[in-house]
């Protein structure tokens, strides 16, 4: 997305990193840390969120939030919030990739995030536009991601982000 003036990336990264968390493999008996994993993040699309992210893209630190709720999902740019994409569009979106994109995910180890039992884990994925690697970090007792770390393209561009489900409301 560009326009006249100079935008960051932010916008479309936010949408785009949890995007790249949602696609997901090809059902295989042996990809189950990928559908717990998977799960995760489409219950996320489906429960008011307040997503908080630091990233640098292109060597170019950045932070933003996005909320998604009531089925809108909401970006903060420039200080101002404004409705963009529809978690139903998200959904889609992550339908289509699921078709082409080679996932694996593993599971590392159990470790509490902010007090709350998180279980970690690794996720590799190979899509036609990147390559990432990810830890996701998945309550225990929500089976909500409570926090991400990707890193796209062997580093290049890295993009971590902090999940809130309480008191979440459209920012307008």
């Amino acid at each position: 997305m560009q326009t006249m003036r100079r935008k960051p990336l932010l916008y479309p990264i936010l949408g785009f990193a949890l995007a790249h968390l949602l696609t997901g493999a090809k059902p295989l008996a042996a990809q189950d840390s990928c559908k717990l994993v998977l799960d995760a993040m489409v219950k996320l699309i489906d429960t008011p969120t307040h997503v908080f992210a630091t990233m640098s893209i292109g060597g170019q630190p950045q932070t933003g939030e996005s909320i998604y709720v009531n089925g809108i999902v909401y970006t903060m740019f420039a200080g101002k919030w404004s409705a963009g994409s529809t978690t139903g569009k998200m959904k889609e979106i992550a339908e289509k990739n699921r078709q082409t994109n080679k996932t694996t995910c593993h599971y590392l180890k159990d470790e509490p995030l902010n007090g709350e039992a998180a279980a970690l884990y690794s996720v590799h994925e190979v899509s036609s536009q990147s390559t990432s690697d990810s830890k996701v970090w998945i309550s225990r007792t929500k089976g909500l991601p409570l926090r991400s770390d990707i890193e796209l393209n062997g580093g290049k561009n890295t993009i971590s982000s902090r999940y809130e489900y309480v008191n979440v409301k459209p920012p307008m």
